[in-house]
């Protein structure tokens, strides 16, 4: 398995679908001590990368299960340190499934998603880690950054030396943000992408979307820019009143999804509007009529 340079010591591992969700590359530290971030490459690539290099400690960046699905493969021969926001749920599918999808149909999808296309099966973990977390390897040293918004437990790392950002799912794809969960805060969201900035990364490494050497800043500020035009769009759609679950089924902001998948691109999409018709009814944009939403 070929893996790509991002620094002396660092190297992104191509996932299938090209790290396209529903799955994630990884990144490999070759230091002192071998460390893999995420074990979401695919069964195939993940069983190939297992058997071609070493690894010492698995960090995981958040629980999605496509970050997490090949970790039961590295359980028995490394560490496996996980966010402590994850700590009642990793690696339980069902508790996984009670988080991140609700409705039966919605969440029988989910499960035959996660367990048959990812390959995920449930796994224990050794260690947790927090924002006041660090991984000093000797040649690379790695700072644990609490970024939630996508979900509660995600985190980037910021690699002191090189100045290397990794986002993981602040993932700059033309797909995105994704805050599809009742824990998912469109506002941490935009603070976290705001604190990733200030640390001034020169190379930046998204879990979906590969190495951005060049304008990571301006892509960072793009990024976060979509909240706010995503709002713009609701209101354009709601120049007549409208339910949110007519909103929902035009899924706006889920595209590229597999028609299988459709239920639960409408069940994302409808949580991240009502987050959005939150915030515009706050800002007295917008007011509920009934079950109605109705554009001031």
């Amino acid at each position: 398995m070929e893996l790509m340079k991002i620094s002396d010591h660092l190297w992104l591992v191509p996932a299938m679908n090209s790290g396209r969700f529903p799955f994630a590359q990884s990144v490999y530290v070759d230091a002192e001590r071998k460390l893999l971030f995420d074990a979401g490459l695919g069964p195939q690539l993940m069983g190939q990368f297992i058997r071609e290099y070493h690894v010492d400690i698995v960090i995981v960046s958040h629980s999605h299960p496509d970050h997490i699905a090949g970790c039961w493969m590295l359980v028995d021969s490394a560490p496996l340190f996980v966010p402590a926001e994850s700590a009642a749920s990793f690696g339980q599918l069902d508790l996984l499934a009670a988080r991140f999808i609700e409705g039966d149909e919605e969440r029988t999808i989910w499960k035959a998603l996660v367990t048959k296309v990812m390959g995920y099966r449930d796994c224990r973990f050794q260690r947790t880690y927090d924002a006041k977390s660090a991984f000093d390897l000797g040649s690379v040293k790695l700072v644990a950054l609490h970024t939630p918004g996508h979900l509660q437990d995600h985190y980037c790392f910021f690699e002191v030396n090189s100045g290397v950002m990794l986002l993981f799912d602040i993932d700059l794809s033309p797909y995105g943000p994704f805050y599809g969960h009742r824990e998912s805060d469109v506002g941490a969201f935009e603070a976290s992408i705001q604190f990733v900035r200030s640390f001034s990364p020169q190379i930046a490494v998204s879990s979906h979307m590969g190495i951005l050497r060049k304008g990571v800043d301006e892509a960072l500020a793009e990024f976060g820019s979509r909240f706010s035009r995503r709002e713009d769009q609701l209101l354009e759609m709601l120049k007549e009143p409208c339910t949110l679950d007519a909103l929902a089924s035009e899924v706006p902001f889920s595209k590229g999804f597999h028609p299988k998948l459709k239920p639960l691109a409408v069940y994302w999409d409808k949580q991240m509007i009502r987050k959005h018709l939150d915030r515009l009814v706050e800002a007295g944009q917008v007011v509920p009529n009934g079950d109605r939403f109705v554009r001031l």
